[in-house]
């Protein structure tokens, strides 16, 4: 029953929840009738190879299960992306709110009229930007038919050998990952991206000297607001990274390699903004210095870390899915 298996996970891994257990079961329940009808003399194997056969493409069963059609997104994309789209607007919803909240200690002098429209304001704003930018994603990966499966043309000319593999423990990916990994990284980014336009003098070290709030910028603000293009576009590749992850769902080594690519090129983004030496409070270390008793030695070295640490994590990740890569790669051949 290998074969019935890796069927119906085909017609239903770009479902989701209640929805897909009721397509698997019903879907599994065809078959096994209608191999049962099949009164040849044929091996069973054989008779589930005719009903397949029969039945045809997956990805176009599943088509016809999902109903009518959309046309803002394809159909072949339009669950994960409503499914994504739920995530990222209630992180969304989620980092405002505490943007906000974190923003109006900041900013004592507003009324509460105020702050309810500024948030009300800032939900519909923020909603509106995490449709547009989630739409965009999922508009490239249709419009672009980028190649997230090893046989993409296979819709045309399909065959049993096309069945996707069952997957496997060391190499699947649980939905729980990505889907973790999309509400923090967008919740991170909105909380980010409001304070950095709203109340970028939080971006500071605030010091009680004597009777005085003596405060020390990290950053230059300006230097950092200019790189709005780059910030977007590292928080848009980290959303594409976990989206392909949660549709294929599971490592083989093109995959892998593929992610291997995004990592690399968000970690160069994030290279060329932290290492901008203008980006910096070049009157930091010597402000601090005159306002506490902390070793500057410690201060000098501190963007260094910050390097190291960035590319130490992503370079254990794109080891850890090359490895998971190589491991399915090396099954297969056998």
């Amino acid at each position: 029953m290998e074969l019935v298996k890796r069927y119906v996970y085909a017609v239903t891994k770009t479902f989701n929840g209640k929805q897909r257990a009721e397509i698997e079961k019903e879907l599994t329940a065809n078959i096994e009738e209608m191999i049962e009808q099949n009164k040849s003399t044929d091996s069973i194997e054989e008779k589930e190879k005719k009903v397949l056969m029969e039945l045809g493409n997956p990805e176009k069963l599943a088509d016809n299960y999902r109903g009518m059609k959309r046309y803002i997104i394809g159909p072949k994309y339009y669950e994960l992306y409503k499914f994504v789209l739920k995530i990222v607007i209630g992180a969304v919803i989620g980092g405002i709110s505490i943007a906000l909240l974190v923003g109006s200690m900041f900013s004592s002098n507003q009324t509460i009229v105020d702050q309810t429209s500024n948030y009300l304001s800032a939900l519909f704003s923020g909603s509106l930007q995490a449709f547009a930018w989630t739409t965009l994603v999922f508009m490239i990966i249709e419009r672009k038919n980028v190649t997230i499966e090893e046989d993409p043309s296979g819709r045309n000319e399909w065959n049993l050998t096309k069945l996707p593999q069952l997957p496997n423990k060391k190499t699947e990916i649980p939905l729980s990952d990505p889907i973790a990994s999309i509400i923090v990284t967008t919740i991170l980014f909105t909380i980010f991206f409001g304070l950095l336009y709203s109340t970028p003098e939080i971006f500071a070290i605030y010091l009680n000297v004597g009777k005085d709030l003596v405060t020390i910028p990290i950053f230059n603000i300006e230097v950092l607001q200019g790189y709005r293009v780059f910030i977007i576009g590292i928080f848009l590749i980290s959303i594409l990274t976990e989206v392909l992850k949660i549709y294929y769902r599971k490592w083989t080594l093109k995959r892998s390699i593929i992610h291997s690519v995004l990592v690399v090129l968000t970690t160069i983004l994030t290279l060329i903004i932290i290492t901008d030496i203008n980006l910096w409070n070049p009157n930091f270390a010597s402000e601090l210095l005159k306002n506490t008793k902390i070793d500057l030695s410690i201060l000098n070295n501190i963007r260094n870390w910050i390097i190291a640490f960035l590319v130490g994590i992503n370079l254990f990740e794109i080891v850890i899915v090359l490895s998971k890569g190589i491991f399915q790669f090396n099954k297969e051949k056998k």
